[in-house]
């Protein structure tokens, strides 16, 4: 059986990824008890130091200790659809559910692997797993989730600025923004998506050298002035190409 994500690099236009997903998954079937499940995996060796994994560990231990509220890291996307070992790996590395709101966030951190372009197609991908899901959410089953019943999905790329320079991708993401208004509210009624790319504020660095840092200054119950600093860099995240 293909995986649900075989087929889809390099697409940008999120039809063309939904009709390789039916394609590939005619009969979709999960007992997965993961699947776009909202929790918090904090752990991380005291050796690791990959900026990403610093930096999503971060929020997850502030969210666990309640600095981050409905902020939550690792949701698996595509967890027993099929038994690719990509798509048991393929997980949105930062989710902030806004209940009152009935909208979420799927947030793909980016600090120096792939580029721009990759990473808005990546984030796009779990976007049409998500639609892909909830409209067999029955088959799945996923009734009971509460990111099933969302009417608004924000897909973003959250990256330092620096990330960005030498990129102008405002021509892609409109394509691919109209692509995405027009396919989700297809879909499902009365539902809407939207992309952003976004940006750290203006010189962000990570107050981290490993895990055993991250651990120490953010995996407790009292403020930090680091962990204070990580939890103020995701509230001002801002747009870098606005396209109206």
């Amino acid at each position: 059986m293909a995986g649900l994500f075989d087929g889809t690099d390099g697409l940008e236009d999120i039809r063309e990824i939904y009709a390789r997903m039916e394609a590939n998954c005619p009969d979709p079937w999960s007992n997965s008890k993961e699947l776009w499940k909202l929790r918090c995996a904090c752990d991380i060796s005291p050796n690791n130091r990959s900026p990403e994994t610093m930096l999503e560990k971060a929020a997850a231990m502030l969210a666990e200790n309640g600095y981050m509220d409905e902020w939550f890291n690792q949701c698996p996307a595509a967890s027993g659809i099929t038994d690719s070992s990509r798509d048991r790996a393929s997980r949105v590395d930062l989710v902030h559910w806004l209940p009152s709101e009935k909208r979420a966030r799927l947030i793909e951190l980016k600090w120096e692997s792939n580029d721009p372009p990759y990473a808005l197609m990546q984030i796009l991908r779990y976007g049409a797993a998500y639609i892909f899901c909830r409209v067999h959410r029955e088959q799945l089953p996923l009734r009971g989730r509460p990111l099933m019943n969302v009417r608004h999905v924000a897909l973003e790329v959250a990256a330092p600025r620096h990330f960005y320079a030498g990129y102008d991708e405002m021509a892609r993401l409109a394509r691919m923004r109209q692509s995405l208004d027009e396919f989700a509210a297809s879909k499902i009624d009365g539902f809407s998506m939207s992309l952003d790319a976004l940006a750290f504020p203006e010189g962000f660095r990570l107050p981290f050298r490993n895990g055993r840092d991250v651990k120490q200054q953010c995996g407790t119950h009292r403020l930090t002035a680091e962990s204070e600093y990580i939890r103020n860099a995701f509230a001002n995240l801002t747009p870098v190409w606005p396209v109206s």
